[in-house]
Order: C-alpha cells, then structure tokens, then sequence
C-alpha cells in the first residue's frame, strides 16, 4: 500500500469544487435546459392544457399569432392569416403566470423591394391585429423568418428584397406594439440574406434553431458577436397537457430581458 502525504487545508477546500464542476458536466443538455425550459406552439398543438404545461416545467411560452396572409402560405391557404388558437393559448398560459410572447411565420411571394415592402406591411398588420396590445410580463413579439418548405430562394427574393422585406415587418410592428421584436431563423434559412450582421448589429435578438446539437449553429458571425438570446434546440419534444409532440427551447438570457 503507497502512504500519501496529509492534504493540506487548501486541497481539502478544493475538493467540493471539483466534485461540483464533475456533476454538473454529467448533467443532460435537457436537464439543463429546464431551467429556463419553454415551449413554442401553434394551431398545430391544438387545444392546451396550460395547468399541466406549467407543472410540467414550462418557464415561457411563444404562441404563433398568425402566418403569412393566406394566398402565399404553402399548406391550405384558408389555415393561414390569423391563427385560431392564438387567443386561447395567450389568455389560458398568462392565467398560469406564463410569460407569453406572439410570433408570425412569415411567407413570401417574391418580386423586387417594392414588392417586398407591400407584402411586408400586409403580413405585419394581420399580425398586429391579432395581438392588438402588449400586456405586462408579455415577452417580446418575434418574426420567425426562414425559408418557405425547404425553398432556400424564398419564392424568389434577392438577397436586398429579403432585408428589405424583414426590416419593413420589424419596423411596422415596433411602431405599432411599442417593443423591438426578436428575430426566428437558423442559419441555412439565414444565408438568404446573405448572413447580415445588418440585424444583430442594429440590436434586435436571436432566437435560433438548431435540433439535436451539442450547442447552436448561430448566423451572421455567431450574431455579430452577441450570439442568441433563445435557442430551440429540438422538435419532437413532449410536455404534459400537449397531445404530440411541441418545440422546446432554452433562454439564454433572464426571461426579463426577452420582454417586451
């Protein structure tokens, strides 16, 4: 048997460090996610439990407010504009004490920037509509920008029409809800723009997508250096109260600052 020295007093301290640094690299990515575990849903979660939603680890909550102006959406055009279920899902998660933040997925028609403007300020006043009015504790409003079904052309805008047609929404909603809104996108679907760091440098905040990863891809030069304020790192996740399966993400930052 080898006899070792005494451990100074200094080594004896160190010891509940190390041992807490070791458990938490054992700890899951998802573990670690319900810490600010929220979810974000759509008509296509239907009819929420909210009660159990929230006994279940359910921080915050993004609800699509509506999609597109209906003649552009690529599913049934009649499901798109207005979302059905918007109302319901604010008012139930807010009487849980869920933090509740409105998005609009966009969609796009094409054409040049004077198209883009149009189409912007159409789809931005259905959304604004539907929300009406921020409310206390409501997060912030979100644009989910990416690319309709997989078409990485966006049905036909350039690179500045794309810009154009963003900052348009942004500047719309902002004006007309009082809040700078966040930006949705993942990095493929960002690369349409060209990557530009137009968007971070200007402060608005990311909400990327990226499932199954260790750690998110984040556009325009990890988000011109500010990296994302939400991540979405997976689809399939499931939440009591929610029959299927539902977006889970994490906050990076305090729900106080994602608020409106």
């Amino acid at each position: 048997m080898v006899r070792r020295a005494p451990m100074t007093s200094l080594q004896t301290r160190a010891i509940p460090l190390v041992l807490a640094c070791l458990a938490l690299a054992a700890v899951p990515a998802a573990a670690i996610a319900k810490k600010t575990f929220g979810i974000d849903v759509s008509r296509f979660q239907e009819k929420i439990d909210w009660k159990k939603a929230k006994k279940d680890g359910v921080k915050f909550a993004f609800v699509q407010a509506s999609r597109g102006d209906g003649k552009n959406c690529f599913t049934v055009a009649s499901d798109c504009g207005r979302d059905k279920f918007y109302d319901r899902n604010y008012d139930e998660a807010k009487a849980q004490g869920i933090p509740v933040g409105a998005y609009h997925r966009a969609f796009y028609n094409g054409g040049d920037k004077k198209d883009a403007k149009k189409e912007a300020k159409k789809q931005a006043k259905i959304f604004i509509k539907e929300v009406g009015s921020l409310k206390k504790d409501d997060l912030k409003p979100v644009l989910d920008f990416e690319s309709n079904g997989g078409n990485s052309e966006f049905e036909g805008y350039d690179k500045k029409s794309l810009i154009t047609w963003t900052q348009t929404w942004l500047d719309e909603v902002e004006d007309a809800l009082g809040s700078k809104p966040m930006i949705y996108t993942n990095n493929s679907s960002w690369q349409a723009t060209g990557d530009t760091k137009q968007f971070a440098d200007d402060g608005y905040l990311l909400w990327v997508a990226d499932f199954d990863a260790n750690k998110p891809l984040v556009p325009a030069g990890n988000w011109g250096g500010k990296g994302y304020s939400v991540w979405q790192y997976s689809s399939t996740g499931h939440v009591d109260g929610i029959d299927g399966s539902v977006d889970e993400n994490r906050a990076k930052v305090g729900i106080n600052k994602l608020g409106a």
